[in-house]
């Protein structure tokens, strides 16, 4: 999804969560100052066949269907991920999840790309400098090697970077859209929050599945 055919989406979901935009800008200037790789470091990925791993509930019963392709994992499911396989070939993050996990992953060859929005330019400022041979992604205006690929939140985010990659084919597994994996610091606010993101995320998924001619099933394995 080109920026042109991304903006309108991305007013809609902003305006519907209540979220400032110019924020998210700022939010990407910060990363700009630590991440600056050309995303064609990521061209060894072309063509393949990709897994995007989600953390849904149901992950843990589907993980294992793993094989044969290139794995993007969201960085909330890091932790099972590399309790059941070997380090993922990506991880995708908005500097969300456990930092030490995924600079574990990081050093052992594992690629990152780091996701710039409003709340989060506090955690950009702090880790986002150890992930220097990382990709830096916006939901913003892109800019210099600022990408926009399309995608809100991790999961479906994954799935955007995975076409433009030319994926052959995309599996989403741990994708639940009406269950909140649930965090000990959530309070109410968060949670309904959290569920009008999957939502979108839902959209998001299908919008992509319709560009890629693919008719979107939900259930626990995804094919779009």
């Amino acid at each position: 999804m080109n920026y042109y055919e991304w903006l309108p989406v991305y007013i809609k979901i902003t305006d519907s969560l209540g979220i400032n935009r110019d924020y998210d800008y700022i939010s990407s200037v910060h990363l700009s100052k630590h991440i600056n790789n050309d995303i064609k470091i990521l061209n060894k990925y072309k063509n393949k066949r990709f897994f995007i791993i989600g953390n849904g509930k149901n992950l843990k019963d589907n993980i294992n269907t793993v094989s044969n392709g290139i794995t993007i994992v969201a960085d909330s499911a890091l932790d099972t991920y590399v309790n059941f396989l070997e380090e993922p070939d990506i991880i995708v993050t908005d500097l969300d999840g456990d930092i030490n996990l995924i600079k574990r992953s990081y050093d052992n060859g594992t690629d990152v790309i780091l996701h710039s929005h409003g709340d989060n330019i506090n955690k950009i400022d702090l880790y986002s400098n150890y992930f220097n041979n990382g990709i830096a992604t916006t939901q913003n205006i892109p800019f210099d090697r600022i990408y926009n690929f399309g995608g809100f939140s991790d999961g479906d985010r994954s799935a955007y970077i995975s076409d433009y990659l030319d994926a052959s084919e995309i599996i989403l597994l741990g994708f639940d859209f009406n269950n909140v994996s649930m965090k000990n610091y959530y309070t109410d606010r968060d949670i309904i929050f959290k569920k009008r993101k999957l939502q979108w995320a839902r959209y998001l998924l299908v919008l992509l599945a319709q560009k890629r001619g693919s008719e979107f099933k939900e259930g626990n394995i995804i094919e779009i």
